[in-house]
């Protein structure tokens, strides 16, 4: 990730991974990010909690590979206009707006 977009999403950098002696403990070098609660009150199971966790531990790379595959996506849908379908119902456009969604989602842009 470039510094430029690290400062954008605002997030710690990756890598994120899990913490070796407790599978629902998310790390960046020796740095605890996140714990995927588990247990108790909350009604999760250790294993959904370790699921979670692994899923919080790829995030960055998760939003890493959204922004490059929405610049992809974007120069692809102008590079083929020519379409069966018009508007929003084509499929490079929908995946375009539900990609740009999940950006915005995570770094919280308007």
């Amino acid at each position: 990730m470039t510094d430029a977009l690290r400062d954008r999403v605002g997030h710690t950098p990756g890598p994120w991974r899990l913490n070796a002696g407790n599978a629902t403990e998310v790390m960046a070098g020796l740095t605890p990010v996140a714990r995927a609660r588990c247990g108790g009150m909350t009604g999760i199971r250790l294993a959904e909690a370790e699921a979670n966790a692994r899923l919080i531990a790829a995030a960055p790379d998760l939003l890493a590979a959204l922004i490059r595959a929405s610049g992809i996506l974007a120069d692809f849908s102008h590079a083929c206009s020519v379409s069966e379908t018009e508007g929003d119902e084509d499929p490079d456009v929908q995946a375009l707006e539900i990609v740009r969604a999940a950006i915005t989602r995570a770094t919280g842009a308007a």
